[in-house]
């Protein structure tokens, strides 16, 4: 599936999203998306994983240009914002999904923190969208299973995923294109 007409109009809310939680704190989430736009629109054929490729080169310059001495937490995310989060399950629940694999943390982070249906992450990842369903499904056991040896609720999944997403930032909601 290509993607046609004016990406940054089409693409905005989710690329920031994108960016919003791989780069948090690091560096405004719509700078780092007017940048990832400026990569592929030149180009003539574009799809979601290759708007999936700039986004991960843009937020690792990102980090590569931020002070060394943040460290980091699980997931990437700025040892400092752990310590802002609330004092509830949230670091607990954000430990258990960091201890998934990479490729089931990843797919749960592409359809909960990303917003991506089935389909486009499907073509992010360029696998059939019956993998698609079984990579998410063998993801939630696993995450419910870790979330139960935390001693958390594992009741709501998609709930507990959607509150773990760092920022402000969502997909749909902000239908319009850059301010």
């Amino acid at each position: 599936m290509g993607v046609d007409g004016d990406l940054e109009q089409r693409y905005w809310p989710l690329v920031v999203t994108a960016c919003e939680w791989r780069a948090f704190g690091v560096e405004d989430p719509e700078v780092i998306a007017g940048r990832v736009f400026a990569d592929v629109e030149p180009r003539t054929s574009v799809d979601l994983a290759t708007i999936f490729k700039a986004i991960d080169q843009e937020v690792a310059r990102a980090y590569r240009n931020s002070a060394p001495s943040a460290g980091s937490g699980p997931l990437g995310l700025p040892s400092t914002w752990l310590a802002r989060a609330p004092a509830d399950t949230r670091p607990r629940a954000l430990v258990a999904l960091s201890d998934l694999p990479d490729r089931e943390r990843r797919i749960l982070q592409l359809a909960y923190w990303d917003e991506l249906s089935r389909a486009e992450i499907s073509e992010v990842l360029k696998v059939d969208l019956v993998v698609v369903a079984r990579r998410l499904d063998r993801a939630f056991d696993r995450f419910r299973g870790r979330l139960a040896k935390s001693g958390l609720p594992h009741d709501d999944l998609v709930a507990v995923l959607k509150q773990l997403k760092p920022g402000p930032h969502h997909r749909s909601a902000d239908p319009g294109g850059p301010s």
